[in-house]
């Protein structure tokens, strides 16, 4: 923490001593009527804070508690002229003109009218008014960008896309990539970019390509990795979506680092935008060699939302949390944990708890405890939709039709998008239970947020947490009370790790000043010192930093030449070697292994023996290890060959099937599901890599048949995750290196050597989509337009307005219906 920061914090907090000051900074933060005496004191107060922020803007703590005293004093008393008076001097424009707009105040002079008409019109965007602060940083951006890297860092909701659609209009940039993290995110911004009708071809994975000399790559860092590697272009410009992640040193984001880094030496004049809410110094970003100079920053430094913050502790004692001064105020109320998040709802609540499992829990806890509920037509139609269209069994059923839903990361893909979906869309919904699957730039209507669980959040988590409620599009259609974000801390020892500590988690919310834990050795400004590490674990982080800085060398100076250095090169560039230890010994003996590659063997054993066998002391993935067993490579063979084909419903009763067979065995009834389901240790010797030690494995005995409905949600997510992300890539491989030949190669990963299909399956839509509208004859009705968008005709449509819903959402995503 800063100097400049432990001082504000003490001189705020000193504001307690203040008996006047203090009186009135509690009777606001409880939502209490001043009296008049106290409102011009109150009032003096905040305009004292914002002086002394002006005169020392490093002191925005002050600028903070100024704001909330006049937001909180307006809308209590409905008293709206010194927030409309502070808006216009601080460029809150969008504030000043709703609270014209809805006639709150009326213009008392001409000059008044003439000044707000000029307001208006310069900071009129599309559909919102934008702050000083949001047109200033965008003309910074446009100006910069021609020549710099540059960052864009703002509160969640402060037009980053409109930032990427602008700097795609406003320059002639040729080759364009946006680069997203999670999948979810991929389609959110391809719909967004694909409304736009630009004359680019969009694509969305790499082997759309078809040497363009105009295109949008919507991608993930695999796909844009394999984009660059396979066809030798390079970009123009980058997006660097949630850039905050390169900050962290797993395999997905030294993948994305690597890949800037050869974007770069491929294109030396690149231009690269940082994205993020949460970085507080964007030279931490700046990647090794990629570029000269440092990166432009512009910073949105002043949010126009605040929050209360309330604390509902183990006991079910209310207090609420004044974080200016560090005080808790008893609210004397007595509440149960569910009791609680139900009596202080709001039309849209948003629950966040890190565990899967507890996600799930507490969505049961919350519908158990609603008593009273009307039905709702919407929401039985939604719950129909999971029965006909998914399964019967499912919990999700009932806990729907009471307006609460749950997701996280272990649900398979379609149904976690239609229920986001579903939950944006149909106003009934009024619970939504989640991890951090929300924080990835999701866009959800969020009036109300319940923390649950702390462990792992750190003050930026928390803040881009509580940005998640009353985004401004919101705001801004409903009312100015969402402002102010409530935002309740619900304690608990059945959903709270024993680990952390709530209190001092919320604590963290007085820091404005975040520091940068840069973990990641391919940027500029890394330094292991600088690590919340004891000897002994820096040590261990300063070998596994060379073996990342000699491998991206490699990588990125030489040119192979023979074939040891191509496998080299080609594990590197794809993130294998992270499946290994001692790599230069598994390459050695993988290229035995193909020399000695007996013919007619299955996938699967083609697999087993090039990559594992001989190899099994060096594997360190222990999911791609489990490939040693003879069950588990014909149980992929078999989801290669069949179950990637099947729809959802389909794979749920597969899977279920599968679980009662394995239920009923009196030896085998253990099921490998990962550590955030995970319930027993499998102590069985033929699993000797220590993650078996954990707690991974569920028995499936004396499992309800909902239960096993359940179960198979997050089996069949599992398996598509490992297929996806692990599997694939070493089939890739066989096929790159002419192991396999590219019918088999394409059975392998779109499930059809059809062409058109394949084409199909590229821009995203499911095999099974697919193998429904080639069985209706529907193919010849959708065709790819002048710029790779699907596009149908009038017979398409007619086709389309009698499906099932659940084919309508997946078909909607990606084809424009004429």
């Amino acid at each position: 923490m800063s100097k400049i920061q432990t001082k504000e914090k003490q001189q705020l907090s000193s504001l307690k001593n203040n008996e006047i000051l203090n009186k009135c900074l509690k009777k606001i933060t409880l939502n209490q009527r001043l009296n008049s005496d106290e409102i011009t004191y109150i009032l003096s107060a905040a305009i004292i804070f914002f002086r002394y922020y002006n005169h020392d803007k490093r002191y925005k703590g002050y600028f903070n508690i100024g704001y909330y005293i006049i937001l909180k004093y307006s809308i209590i008393h409905k008293d709206y002229k010194p927030l409309y008076d502070i808006s216009l001097q601080i460029g809150f424009y969008p504030i000043s003109n709703y609270i014209l707009s809805k006639e709150y105040l009326i213009e008392s002079f001409i000059n008044e009218r003439i000044i707000n008409k000029m307001i208006y019109e310069k900071y009129k965007k599309e559909n919102y008014i934008e702050t000083i602060e949001q047109s200033n940083r965008s003309l910074e951006i446009f100006e910069n960008i021609k020549e710099h890297d540059s960052a864009y860092i703002a509160p969640t909701s402060y037009g980053k896309s409109s930032i990427i659609k602008d700097v795609i209009i406003k320059n002639s940039f040729h080759k364009i990539g946006i680069i997203v993290p999670t999948k979810s995110l991929l389609i959110q911004t391809y719909n967004d970019i694909r409304k736009l009708n630009l004359n680019y071809k969009l694509i969305l994975h790499d082997e759309m390509y078809n040497n363009e000399e105009r295109f949008i790559g919507i991608l993930t860092q695999e796909r844009a990795n394999r984009l660059i590697n396979k066809m030798g272009l390079s970009f123009d410009i980058l997006f660097i979506d949630e850039a905050h992640n390169l900050l962290k040193s797993d395999a997905r984001n030294l993948l994305l680092s690597r890949f800037i880094m050869l974007n770069h030496k491929y294109n030396n004049n690149q231009r690269v935008l940082y994205l993020s809410p949460l970085v507080s110094d964007s030279s931490q970003l700046k990647i090794k060699n990629t570029s000269e100079g440092k990166i432009y920053e512009s910073t949105i430094n002043h949010n126009m939302k605040a929050f209360d913050v309330y604390y509902l502790d183990k006991r079910g004692k209310l207090k609420k949390y004044n974080k200016f001064t560090d005080d808790y105020y008893n609210l004397k109320m007595d509440f149960e944990f569910a009791e609680y998040i139900i009596n202080k709802s709001n039309n849209k609540n948003f629950i966040y708890n890190y565990r899967p499992k507890f996600v799930e829990r507490i969505a049961h806890k919350i519908y158990s405890s609603i008593d009273d509920f009307d039905e709702s037509e919407e929401l039985n139609k939604i719950a129909k939709v999971i029965s006909d269209e998914i399964n019967g069994d499912l919990d999700l059923i009932n806990l729907v039709k009471k307006g609460v839903l749950y997701l996280h990361g272990k649900l398979p893909n379609i149904l976690k998008e239609y229920l986001e979906n579903a939950f944006k869309e149909i106003k009934e919904f009024r619970y939504l239970v989640a991890n951090s699957v929300i924080l990835e730039g999701v866009n959800f209507p969020i009036d109300n947020l319940y923390i649950t669980s702390t462990f792992g959040l750190s003050s930026k988590d928390l803040n881009n947490l509580i940005g998640r409620v009353n985004r401004l599009n919101y705001v801004f259609s409903h009312s100015l009370k969402r402002l102010l974000s409530k935002v309740h801390f619900v304690d608990s020892d059945d959903f709270t790790d024993s680990r952390s500590n709530m209190v001092n988690k919320i604590k963290l919310l007085r820091e404005h000043i975040f520091i940068d834990e840069n973990k990641n050795p391919l940027l500029e400004n890394y330094d292991v010192e600088n690590l919340k590490l004891n000897k002994q674990e820096k040590e261990k982080k300063k070998i596994k930093d060379l073996l990342i800085i000699e491998s991206t060398n490699f990588l990125l100076n030489v040119n192979p030449e023979n074939f040891e250095e191509r496998i080299t090169h080609y594990f590197i560039e794809n993130s294998i070697d992270d499946f290994y230890k001692e790599i230069d010994k598994v390459i050695q003996s993988i290229i035995k292994n193909i020399n000695n590659l007996p013919r007619g063997s299955n996938l699967l054993d083609i697999i087993y023996k090039i990559f594992i066998e001989n190899n099994e002391p060096n594997i360190t993935d222990y999911e791609v290890e489990r490939l040693k067993n003879s069950q588990a490579r014909k149980y992929y063979q078999n989801y290669i060959d069949t179950f990637q084909l099947l729809g959802l419903k389909e794979k749920i009763i597969s899977t279920v099937k599968y679980f009662e067979t394995k239920a009923s065995s009196s030896s085998d009834s253990l099921l490998f599901i990962g550590s955030s389901f995970g319930e027993e240790i499998n102590t069985s010797k033929k699993y000797n890599n220590p993650e078996y030690l954990n707690k991974v494995y569920i028995n499936l005995k004396n499992k309800s048949r909902q239960e096993l409905s359940n179960i198979s949600l997050i089996k069949i997510k599992l398996e598509e995750d490992f297929v996806s992300f692990k599997l694939k890539k070493l089939i890739t491989f066989l096929y790159d290196f002419q192991i396999i030949d590219v019918n088999a190669y394409y059975r392998a990963i779109y499930g059809s050597d059809d062409r058109e299909i394949i084409d199909l399956t590229r821009i995203g839509l499911n095999p099974n989509v697919i193998r429904i509208l080639k069985n209706n004859n529907q193919i010849k009705n959708i065709s790819f337009d002048d710029n790779g968008n699907l596009t149908s005709n009038d017979e398409f449509i007619k086709f389309f307005n009698v499906q099932p819903e659940l084919l309508k959402f997946e078909i909607n995503k990606y084809i424009s219906l004429a």
